[in-house]
């Protein structure tokens, strides 16, 4: 019993020394070549520097580590990441700039928010290879009191992407239902806050002279009819050219309040 297995052992070790030999003389597993799709968006060092000797002598680990070294990249620049190998030893790195879809008001400053909830300063020192310089959506975010800090404290600003706090679904299935009510085009900014522990939205519509403010709950199912009642509200003349609130966040009822 004992033969077999010390046989079995030796070929194994011979095996691997064989291996190990062939390996080191032509270096199969060495990274051959990494090309860039996008090379005029980002230097290639933004790839490079993540990638350790180890790396460089074997290939596999950045099979294992690619995500990890595109999330890297992308906490830095404006951009979408891939990284795909086209075959053994070579790779092809590729950089997609991103798109503001809403600006964000937050904290005294101005933040691009991407539809796929990746936010970035106004003033980040990348922002010439984004694909607009401004949003496509023409309300403005405004995330108000109550509301958690869409980014970490204590980040730099002209040097970070950081994966946003806000609602996208939700606020996809705002742009709708304000969208097929016929609001969306008079919206000017549209706020985000919480009132007692719930989440509220509040509609900032601009007038000549005077604005109205709608506040909403979150939910949409009810906006439709909600904004039909706001209509005939507005339509009143006592209320042309005043400063409005326009709460509908209470059962059965729409407060109406004039502000200075």
């Amino acid at each position: 019993m004992r033969k077999p297995l010390f046989r079995l052992l030796l070929i194994l070790s011979f095996t691997s020394g064989m291996l190990y030999c062939t390996e080191t003389s032509y270096q199969f597993f060495r990274l051959r070549e990494a090309s860039f799709e996008s090379l005029a968006l980002l230097p290639d060092a933004f790839f490079w520097q993540r990638l350790d000797p180890s790396t460089h002598r074997f290939w596999p680990l950045l099979l294992m580590n690619r995500e990890r070294i595109r999330r890297s990249i992308m906490s830095e620049a404006p951009v979408t990441v891939s990284i795909k190998m086209s075959k053994p030893g070579f790779f092809e790195v590729g950089f997609v700039p991103l798109e503001p879809w809403f600006m964000v008001f937050w904290a005294g400053s101005e933040w691009f928010l991407s539809r796929d909830g990746r936010m970035w300063s106004v003033h980040h020192a990348l922002n010439r290879i984004i694909s607009q310089q401004s949003a496509i959506e023409g309300p403005v975010i405004v995330l108000g009191r109550g509301y958690p800090d869409p980014v970490p404290k204590g980040i730099s600003i002209e040097r970070s992407v950081v994966d946003s706090s806000m609602p996208i679904t939700e606020l996809e299935a705002w742009k709708t239902a304000l969208n097929d009510s016929g609001f969306y085009p008079r919206v000017s900014s549209i706020t985000v806050l919480r009132r007692e522990g719930k989440r509220i939205v509040e509609i900032m519509e601009r007038k000549d002279p005077g604005s109205v403010r709608i506040l909403l709950n979150d939910s949409t199912a009810e906006w439709t009819s909600l904004f039909r009642a706001v209509d005939d509200i507005l339509a009143q003349s006592d209320t042309r050219g005043k400063n409005l609130i326009v709460d509908t966040t209470y059962v059965g009822k729409i407060l109406v309040r004039v502000i200075s």
